[in-house]
């Protein structure tokens, strides 16, 4: 589906491109390589997220730091690496896209909703990125990971109810040249897809004692483990929804300008094609001043990530709603369950072939998602004896085209939309430290932040252009059969399946918030936490939704609605235009607007809204008691909120389902103990901890009939009720020997609903109407998460070191959506990884052989279910196999 890149000689490039920029005095002996962890030593963690540098077993909160070589074992570079190596996180991709769905003790959505925020804060290098699309980071170059379990609201603020993942990467160090360069390359074992990929890094000084700049690129490249060949199912030889019509449901006479053709030719699917890269630079003019400049970039043309149809069989039971009847079976495109695909096969999936006119300005779901990022970032410090304050200063702007195919299957085109989007972020924060050699220390600052956003989507509802029409609907008189016209075929209007219809969605989102959060040693062993945050937010909405706007001259005769139904339809006799926001009413195509940019008067829509503001404001607040039991273990009690910012739902469609949704609050009351054990040879961290949640926000898709009468569906977040969790979370490392090292983790996660009616049809957006689901399960709640790894160093004499690696991790089945649909849950699954790495014995080259899912299971880690018409979903990778190689200098 993609133009693959010549990744190796890019790589080589790149690496060329390293040795031309050492300077003159590299030819000297090389920097020693960075020091790697001993397997047989319990390192001691700084943890820098709480804004004051803590060792990470004197910090009375839940956290799991993540080193990189944790990290590198996973051979995943996307925040979903994460999932494996934390309790109770559970981390995917949302259903169609590179986003991220889930969150963190129960915590988490499954929408792609640009103007929503998610539950979870997660921050690069100190600056937010609020949206779920955003927080889709790659990894590299990581010094560390930190991962905050339960409420964050003192510390990082809004939209951290779950908690905060805070990645930093690694700075460039005074005074010293080195660099690193990885390469890997591997197989997929099903459907014969191949990986790559490469990582550069070098840290060059400029100025002694002053100024280092440190460059960091990554190049991920791979075919894709999907393919683009399911078999067709019934389309387009049986029919079912056509006996409705009176028209025969066997080899239905299709009108011969229908393409019917139903599966394509097995091209590679949900390739990655990503190259992203960092600048830094560390500037120390004097001992207590520093700045500390970052510039990133990101360029994406990975695939459209491709979706599975498993729509539920035509009268299947669905436990909750009943006998099913979603539209795409009814108009023959059957979901792999009803076909019986097996596991692999369900790898062999469907993209339509649609590139309007070929222009990858439309919508061309071939031409894959295209992302671009860019970056800018200034840190500064000053320290002044015991206080050193520093200010963030921090710009991102982000665009994206997102074509991509919703159903799963090769037709033409059943629902294919592209979604164009521009976002840019500020973000300011000061604050000061304080470094007292009193008892009483704290942090306190301010931050202020912007997220501005423009959106726009183009969508082609093709499933509707195979619904019958009559003669009278195209001013055709009537001969015999309505539905059929002068040649014996259906009548069909396929525009919606070519003439795409147009939506706009613009937020101004604004926000700041005060905090101080301090520290009080009572005694020698008897510390007292406590922090208290001020957060006010404002957005602004805007919204152009839906067709229902006049006629003009380019109103074809068949979407005129008359004025007067006595009469034909007419330019005069026109009450309004049934398709007024397609594309065709701008009088360019598709290919000739620029993406970002509404080709259409406002009068061309029915829901014109402008600046609807929303204002929200929350103090949030946490206190400790931690106690030292001796002078390696520690005990604590917490209690902390947190608070999740209200909104606008990007898809909402009616000025009632537009209005502003409430803040989702909770708290948490939780105790935990940290210790090390036997002469620091065992670590044990074990949190146990009860949390409410109270307005809930829920996103859900509901069906909504337009002015035209074509009932679509719309996905809105409402606050739904409450509910409660409770947990415990253990993390142990035991080193017994020099050589050897055994990591585990166990979460347990109990999340029931106190309080659960669904208003979606309630007095204050349609009819009085309510439903009391608080039966169903919580999204993204397993009862188990588990982990396990073992690591051994063999020493080889003069011929270095291998070491054997290999981790388990088991997580039960947990639901993905509200209403707990057939076939959109995350099934229960065991992924086991190993590798085996030799280093020389000054750990300047390694070589790495590594299987993921050893077990090959292939496994549902995505869904969603849209409305009556149809459910989609993702599968994990399959077993992957593969090398990589390594080197310092």
């Amino acid at each position: 589906m993609r133009h693959a890149r010549h990744w190796t000689g890019l790589l080589s490039a790149g690496v060329a491109g390293a040795m031309l920029a050492l300077p003159a005095h590299s030819q000297d002996a090389p920097a020693a390589a960075p020091e790697r962890a001993s397997i047989g030593a319990l390192e001691s963690i700084t943890v820098k997220g709480t804004k004051r540098e803590t060792d990470q077993q004197e910090t009375p909160l839940a956290v799991s730091t993540i080193t990189d070589q944790q990290l590198a074992n996973t051979f995943k570079t996307d925040i979903t690496a994460v999932s494996q190596l934390a309790p109770n996180v559970t981390l995917n991709p949302v259903a169609g896209f590179r986003a991220v769905a889930g969150g963190i003790r129960g915590t988490g959505g499954n929408q792609i909703l640009v103007t929503s925020n998610s539950s979870v804060a997660v921050l690069v290098d100190e600056f937010g990125l609020n949206s779920v699309q955003s927080q889709f980071v790659n990894l590299f170059d990581i010094e560390q990971i930190e991962i905050f379990r339960g409420p964050q609201g003192t510390l990082f603020g809004k939209n951290a109810t779950g908690g905060a993942i805070v990645i930093e990467t690694k700075r460039p160090v005074i005074n010293e040249f080195s660099g690193d360069i990885e390469l890997k390359t591997g197989f997929y074992s099903v459907n014969g897809a191949k990986l790559a990929s490469g990582k550069v890094a070098i840290n060059v000084p400029i100025v002694e004692d002053k100024l280092a700049i440190r460059m960091s690129a990554i190049y991920d490249y791979d075919d894709g483990y999907y393919r683009n060949n399911k078999p067709a199912s019934g389309f387009p030889n049986n029919i079912p929804i056509y006996a409705a019509y009176g028209l025969p449901t066997v080899n239905p006479p299709l009108p011969p300008e229908l393409d019917t053709t139903a599966q394509r030719a097995g091209e590679h699917l949900n390739g990655t094609d990503v190259f992203a890269g960092k600048v830094k630079a560390l500037f120390t003019p004097s001992d207590n001043y520093e700045a500390y400049f970052i510039f990133e970039f990101l360029r994406d043309r990975s695939d459209s990530p491709p979706v599975v149809n498993e729509s539920p069989a035509i009268g299947e039971i669905d436990p909750f709603s009943g006998p099913q009847n979603m539209l795409l079976p009814r108009l023959g495109f059957d979901g792999v369950n009803t076909v019986g695909l097996s596991r692999k096969e369900r790898l062999s999936t469907g993209i339509s072939n649609n590139c309007i006119g070929g222009n990858p300005r439309g919508i061309c779901v071939p031409a894959g998602h295209r992302v671009d990022v860019q970056g800018y970032h200034l840190h500064q410090s000053l320290d002044l004896d015991d206080v050193t304050f520093k200010l963030i200063t921090g710009y991102r702007e982000m665009t994206e085209i997102l074509p991509s195919t919703y159903s799963g299957e090769a037709f033409a085109t059943l629902f294919d939309a592209s979604r164009n989007s521009k976002r840019n972020q500020l973000q300011l924060e000061l604050r000061a430290a304080t470094t007292f050699d009193g008892p009483l220390n704290f942090v306190a600052g301010g931050v202020y932040s912007e997220d501005n956003l423009n959106y726009v989507a183009y969508s082609l509802a093709g499933l509707t252009g195979l619904l019958p029409q009559t003669d009278a609907y195209f001013g055709r008189p009537t001969n015999g059969n309505p539905f059929l016209d002068d040649r014996g075929f259906i009548n069909l209007d396929l525009d919606p399946m070519t003439d795409a219809a147009v939506t706009a969605v613009g937020q101004k989102q604004s926000s700041y918030a005060f905090y101080l959060d301090g520290s009080y040693n009572v005694t020698d062993r008897l510390k007292l936490t406590g922090g208290v945050r001020y957060t006010y937010d404002r957005k602004l909405f805007s919204r152009r939704q839906n067709p229902g706007g006049p006629c003009t001259a380019l109103t074809p005769y068949k979407d005129i609605r008359p004025l007067d139904a006595t009469q034909p339809p007419s330019l005069s006799n026109c009450l309004f235009d049934a398709r007024s926001n397609a594309v065709s009413r701008s009088g360019m195509s598709i290919n000739e607007i620029d993406p970002f940019t509404v080709p259409l008067p406002d009068s061309a829509f029915d829901l014109v809204l402008d600046d609807v503001k929303g204002t929200w404001d929350k103090i949030t607040w946490r206190a400790v008691v931690d106690y030292k039991l001796a002078d390696t273990a520690m005990a604590y009690v917490s209690y902390s909120t947190g608070y999740m910012s209200g909104g606008f739902t990007e898809q909402c469609s009616s000025v009632k389902t537009c209005r502003p949704y409430d803040p989702e609050t909770n708290w948490n009351l939780e105790a935990g103990l940290k210790a090390d054990f036997f002469d620091n040879t065992l670590r044990t961290n074990l949190a146990v901890f009860y949390t409410r949640f109270s307005d809930l926000l829920r996103a859900q898709s509901v069906p909504f009939t337009n002015r035209a009468g074509v009932t679509t569906q719309e996905v809105i977040n409402v606050n739904a009720g409450k509910s409660r969790a409770w947990g415990v979370e253990l993390e142990t490392t035991w080193v017994p020997t020099d050589n050897l090292r055994f990591n585990f983790s166990a979460g347990y996660l109990d999340h029931d609903y106190k309080e659960f009616v669904l208003d979606l049809n309630g007095d204050e957006i349609l009819d009085p109407v309510t439903e009391d689901i608080a039966y169903l399960t919580v999204p993204f709640s397993p009862r188990w998460k588990l982990s396990g790894g073992i690591t051994y160093d063999m020493l080889l004499g003069n011929s270095g070191t291998l070491t054997a690696n290999t981790t388990v991790n088991y997580s039960s089945v947990s639901e993905t959506l509200v209403y707990n649909s057939l076939y959109t849950q995350l099934e229960a699954r065991t992924l086991w990884d190993a590798n085996l790495t030799w280093r020389d014995l000054e750990e300047r080259y390694r070589v790495t052989l590594y299987a993921k899912n050893l077990l090959n299971q292939i496994k549902r880690n995505a869904g969603n279910s849209v409305g009556g018409l149809w459910a989609y979903t993702m599968y994990g990778a399959p077993r992957e196999i593969g090398i990589e190689v390594g080197f310092h200098f």
